[in-house]
């Protein structure tokens, strides 16, 4: 444990010998069987590895770290494999890997009350949503981090957390936050004598002055990032100061000063791509010093091996021409006789490879005939799902999330305003594929002919009529089989104008988002088809709605899928907690939540159903 914390030190000046430490530590962990060190021992390496820039050295060391954290139940350990994870993907801009890395960081660190743990893991999504232009997102996380810090009494973090606090309300435009959370920064950098962060903290002070239309201020205050970034020798926050200094002169039309800025600002930009080569000149160098020690332990490997094998050659070619003369003589015996059964068989072997290349060109012919039909069958069935130019005429505010396991879905929904009220259905019908997608259409159809020919605008009276049309249509009289197929359902009726919802659910139920509490409809037990309770009548009920509610329609297929480290469904549970979790947000960002969370869970795990999720906001 102590080599492993000089190697995660140590590294910082020299990361070859950050190398060859963990490697140290790494030998006697395992001389000892301690199994148990290896997750932190791999964190290390990997950390290492990843400002070498070997990439996928450090990518496999986090993998078997995590393996082995997960063996022991080492879930603080998780959680920070989990966020070098995602500094690794950061390092190649990959945002969107790097955020659900740090979210799952977060996740653990939650489940082990680690509020250090915590505290970076959401440092680090708020970074990453400021990167991927979330500003919402990020300034949620920026919060959290600044409740902790000032629960803590953490000076040192909160001047930080303003700093971002500060870029976060500059791309939002507010010029009054932008400058509190500026001077906050400024205040406790100079309460603790941070000259590295009083040199940041003035700079975020001189762009919300500027951005405030207080040209002198924001010169003083440039000015003095420059004088605290000269003492530290911050390269990179001096090409900043000079080029934000360039832009304030030249607003005040004081263009000779405006000039010698930017002069400046171009020296020191080419020292900063000076700076970042000489780092990569120091990282390139570590890996080829490690590459070479690796080389020479090669080397002395083959020739103790080398040496072994000269002593037993000798021994080897006399057994060997021994051994070679009986087998030459069995091998002519049955080359002769083989080559005279190959001449036999060979005419049949021609004409067989004839017939199986035709037959694969027919399979071929046939599948591109399959797929396209199934294609133009898609088309068809997106035309009549309605559409979200639909949605955005009669509703405040929506999202779909509508992923079909094949080409096309047995999953469909359908939406129409009618009598000043609007009318949603989210539905699951018997199958997928091919089959369900006929039963989708067919249930629309009907849908259409109930509500706008039968004028029928009750929820119950609407699935009792449905239910009667599919059983019709799928038993006929004289029908020599009789099926059972249908659907599960979520029929609403919203009357937006009065905040009332009527609703008639098959088997399926919805959930209401309302003051970060989760409240879940009432369902009939029974499917819209043939088959158990079927002449039983649907039963409706009503809710009166608040401003801002928002009503999560959805089928089984989102819990059902099969994932997560050990193959299981998704199940309700969880997916409850992430509505919870991002209900605050914007319905777009509830989307994403959803759709990053299922994708991370099913992995490389086949898609096993239709998904179809629908959100309206009131």
């Amino acid at each position: 444990i102590l080599l492993d914390k000089i190697a995660w030190n140590i590294s910082y000046s020299n990361l070859q010998k950050g190398i060859n430490y963990s490697n140290q530590s790494y030998e006697l962990a395992k001389k000892l069987k301690y199994e148990r060190g290896y997750p932190r021992i791999f964190n290390t390496q990997g950390a290492i590895y990843t400002d070498m820039g070997e990439l996928s050295k450090a990518l496999n060391l986090f993998i078997d770290g995590l393996e082995y954290a997960k063996k022991y139940n080492q879930y603080l350990t998780q959680a920070r494999i989990y966020g070098s994870l995602g500094n690794l993907y950061n390092e190649q801009n990959d945002y969107k890997k790097a955020l659900s890395y740090y979210l799952q960081s977060s996740d653990l660190a939650k489940k082990v009350n680690s509020d250090n743990a915590l505290y970076v893991a959401q440092s680090n999504v708020a970074f990453t949503y400021i990167q991927l232009s979330q500003i919402d997102s990020a300034k949620h996380y920026v919060d959290l981090c600044i409740e902790y810090n000032e629960k803590n009494n953490n000076e040192m973090n909160l001047m930080n957390n303003y700093i971002l606090l500060s870029e976060i309300y500059f791309h939002k435009n507010d010029k009054i936050q932008c400058l509190f959370s500026a001077n906050q920064s400024v205040v406790l950098a100079k309460k603790n004598k941070d000259n590295y962060t009083l040199s940041h903290a003035y700079y975020q002070l001189g762009r919300a002055l500027f951005m405030n239309n207080e040209s002198a201020n924001a010169i003083s205050a440039i000015n003095e990032s420059i004088n605290y970034a000269n003492e530290t020798g911050d390269i990179q926050i001096l090409e900043n100061d000079y080029e934000l200094l360039s832009n304030v002169y030249e607003k005040t039309n004081d263009f000779k000063n405006s000039l010698l800025a930017y002069k400046q600002f171009t020296v020191f930009k080419d020292s900063s791509l000076n700076v970042s080569k000489i780092q990569q000149i120091k990282n390139s160098e570590a890996k080829y010093q490690n590459e070479k020690k690796q080389k020479e332990i090669e080397l002395l490997g083959e020739k103790q091996k080398l040496n072994e094998a000269e002593n037993q050659k000798k021994k080897v070619y006399l057994y060997s021409a021994l051994f070679g003369i009986l087998v030459l003589a069995f091998i002519l015996v049955f080359l002769y006789r083989n080559n005279i059964s190959k001449q036999k068989t060979n005419s049949k072997l021609e004409s067989f490879n004839k017939e199986i290349h035709l037959q694969k060109e027919l399979v071929e012919e046939k599948n591109k005939e399959i797929t396209d039909s199934i294609n133009y069958a898609l088309r068809i069935q997106q035309s009549i799902l309605t559409s979200d130019n639909y949605f955005k005429k009669h509703t405040n505010d929506f999202f779909i999330l509508f992923k079909p396991k094949d080409i096309v879905s047995g999953d469909f929904y359908w939406a129409l305003n009618h009598e000043d009220k609007f009318t949603l259905m989210t539905a699951d019908c018997t199958g997928h594929g091919v089959p369900g997608a006929m039963m989708s259409m067919m249930g629309i159809n009907f849908l259409n002919e109930i509500v706008n020919e039968k004028k029928i605008s009750s929820p119950a009276e609407i699935l009792n009529q449905l239910r009667s049309d599919i059983i019709k249509a799928l038993n006929p009289e004289g029908s020599i089989i009789e099926t059972k197929d249908g659907l599960d359902c979520c029929l609403c009726i919203f009357d937006f104008h009065h905040l009332k919802l009527s609703y008639a659910n098959a088997n399926n139920n919805f959930y209401i988002i309302r003051n970060n509490e989760l409240i879940t409809s009432e369902s009939n037990k029974m499917p819209v088809g043939a088959g158990h309770n079927s002449m039983q009548l649907f039963k409706e009920w009503q809710i009166d709605l608040q401003k801002n509610d928002i009503i999560i329609t959805l089928t089984d297929g989102y819990a059902d899928q099969f994932g997560g480290p050990k193959g299981k469904k998704f199940k309700y549970k969880q997916l409850e907690s992430i509505l919870l979790e991002s209900g605050h947000l914007p319905l777009s960002e509830i989307k994403n939540a959803l759709d990053m969370a299922i994708d991370s869970w099913k992995g490389e795990l086949e898609q096993v159903d239709d998904i179809c999720i629908i959100g309206i906001k009131v």
